[in-house]
């Protein structure tokens, strides 16, 4: 696990980031009633942490501790109610993303966890979801890509093409 030590007010300031995507410290300060001072100390130390990078704030979720990444293949039958099972899967805790699917599976989930006894709880509450009849879910063990950002996935060709087709 890593090394963090973070307190109320870094989870306020991490979360408004997270929240936002900016890093306004001015806006920060006045919105959570922490000092401009407090904010830019702690701004630094979490670049230096290796939690935040760059001029968008993205959370490290392993440098947070959240060290297991899990992806869920969800089973239910297709037709009216597919909707409330995709919000209930939404609403489990450390789920990240979840995508209504075609083909075999009518879900897919991925979520950040800390540890194996939180996978526990996780695949628990998938399996107690109204409507989920069958699930799989793997553990990743190593992630050679996971850009969040949009546009600096494509070539150069790629985004001409976007560009043309407007």
């Amino acid at each position: 696990m890593a090394d963090v030590n973070l307190d109320e007010k870094d989870f306020k300031i991490l979360r408004w980031l997270d929240r936002e995507g900016d890093i306004d410290v001015d806006e920060v300060s006045e919105e959570l009633g922490i000092s401009t001072s407090t904010v830019y100390y702690r701004l630094d130390k979490y670049r230096k942490q290796g939690i935040l990078s760059g001029t968008v704030s993205k959370l490290d979720a392993r440098e947070l501790g959240l060290e297991l990444t899990a992806i869920t293949e969800i089973r239910s039958e297709y037709g009216p109610g597919y909707e409330e099972i995709g919000d209930a899967l939404c609403d489990i805790s450390a789920v990240q993303t979840v995508y209504f699917m075609l083909g075999d599976k009518s879900f897919t989930i991925i979520a950040h966890l800390r540890d194996h006894d939180h996978l526990q709880d996780y695949i628990d509450s998938i399996i107690h979801t109204e409507g989920v009849e069958h699930s799989s879910t793997q553990v990743v063990l190593q992630t050679f890509k996971d850009e969040s950002r949009l546009l600096v996935n494509y070539d150069d060709d790629d985004l001409q093409k976007l560009i043309d087709s407007e």
